[in-house]
């Protein structure tokens, strides 16, 4: 290995690779999909930060997804079923109460609305992460040359010192 100690020599500088039309394209065209992709991603971090704004102004807007949850699985009901067997075991005819009633009654509350809000608070999560995601790999397409040239330098380089 050779080493410059005299302090008047600069090391030699690394010799760039001549550019070819193709490899010009395909640099802008990576920059133009890493910018498409970080635009997209930052309208989906934007419309994330919207929608959880919207339902801590208005949690009502959760009252929709946790009727669904009701309606797919039946939790507040079969809850509603354990909690009158463990209470009332004598009795096995139902009542005449409509069945969401009976379940507020003898819960206290509905489990399907706050299994509606960590799911919705789940999948918020999920995909304000894949927003980061993409504004993060669409930022490195977009500088996409620099890694390129900086990577290039280095084994131009390391080949240089393991010639000499």
């Amino acid at each position: 290995m050779a080493k410059f100690t005299d302090l008047d020599q600069d090391p030699p500088a690394p010799v760039a690779a001549p550019e070819s039309v193709g490899s010009t394209a395909a640099q802008m065209i990576a920059r133009i999909a890493g910018l498409i992709i970080m635009t997209i991603g930052l309208w989906v971090s934007l419309a994330v930060i919207v929608e959880a704004w919207s339902l801590y102004r208005s949690p009502d807007g959760i009252e929709a997804m946790a009727r669904a949850i009701e309606r797919g699985s039946h939790l507040d009901q079969s809850l509603a079923r354990v909690s009158q067997d463990k209470t009332e075991p004598d009795e096995s005819t139902p009542s005449a109460r409509p069945k969401r009633e009976k379940s507020e009654s003898m819960l206290g509350f509905r489990l399907s609305y706050f299994v509606a809000w960590v799911i919705s608070l789940l999948l918020l999560m999920l995909i304000g992460r894949l927003a980061i995601a993409a504004i993060k790999t669409g930022g490195e397409l977009v500088l996409y040359d620099r890694h390129v040239q900086q990577l290039a330098r280095e084994i131009v380089r390391e080949s240089r010192r393991a010639r000499d």
